[in-house]
């Protein structure tokens, strides 16, 4: 459990409840508030029509946990115009849902992946709403300090993690993505959003095994999160193979 601000404690299952966000362009709040979407706990607490309208006013104007950005195209000075305004709004992270954009800047999306998810278009209600979730709740775990962490964990991950502990991923980016594909009699689409899930969470292992060390506080940090990661993916993985055989379709 993690502590909020006024020191009392959180479940993990209230992580994302509610949030705060910032929505920038003129399809996100219909995907948000639909049915299938997030509905009331998803608190927009700014709208913009787009980018331009955005960062013409003041960085302070709003504070969020979420920003939401979509634009017709992407190129690096946006990304970095992108990432400067979030971190002034204190939000974690910002989903970009583009149309277009170059080889080279879907590099750098991949390369500042700790704080931007990119989606090209067109999404869905439960697309937004399961990457909504999977970036809130790493924001989640990446934020928590050693001091809200139980002691048993605490004294666990200052040893770094055995190779046994970590177990290797099961399946590879290109049959995720082709999963994602993959149409069943499931309505909600749960292996599009499965292998979305765990996706996500590859990307945030990746993370955490690769992020610079800057003392002994934060090697202990990151190992504890590297492991705790691997798990979460190894759990997702395991769902996705119960799914697959359930529905009939092949993961070699």
């Amino acid at each position: 459990m993690a502590k909020n601000k006024t020191g009392s404690v959180k479940s993990k299952e209230n992580v994302v409840d509610n949030f705060r966000v910032i929505v920038i362009g003129p399809q996100i709040t219909e995907l948000l508030q639909s049915d299938s979407g997030l509905g009331e706990r998803a608190e927009i607490v700014l709208k913009c029509a787009d980018i331009n309208e955005w960062t013409s006013l003041p960085a302070n104007k709003c504070k969020a946990d979420l920003v939401i950005i979509q634009c017709a195209t992407v190129f690096p000075d946006t990304i970095e115009l992108i990432k400067s305004r979030t971190e002034e709004t204190g939000a974690s992270r910002a989903i970009v849902v583009y149309h277009f954009t170059q080889e080279k800047t879907a590099l750098i999306m991949e390369s500042h992946s700790s704080k931007i998810t990119a989606m090209r278009s067109p999404i869905s209600a439960a697309d937004l709403k399961s990457v909504c979730e999977a970036d809130l709740a790493m924001a989640e775990i990446r934020n928590l300090s050693l001091n809200e962490l139980p002691d048993d964990e605490v004294v666990e991950s200052v040893v770094e993690p055995a190779a046994s502990e970590i177990h290797d991923r099961q399946f590879s980016d290109e049959l995720l993505a082709r999963v994602s594909e993959i149409s069943t009699s499931i309505e909600c689409e749960c292996p599009h959003h499965l292998a979305s899930l765990i996706l996500a969470l590859n990307a945030f292992e990746l993370y955490c095994r690769q992020c610079a060390s800057r003392d002994e506080k934060d090697v202990m940090l990151h190992s504890f999160l590297h492991r705790k990661t691997a798990n979460a993916r190894l759990i997702m993985e395991n769902a996705l193979s119960t799914l697959a055989e359930a529905e009939g379709f092949d993961l070699a």
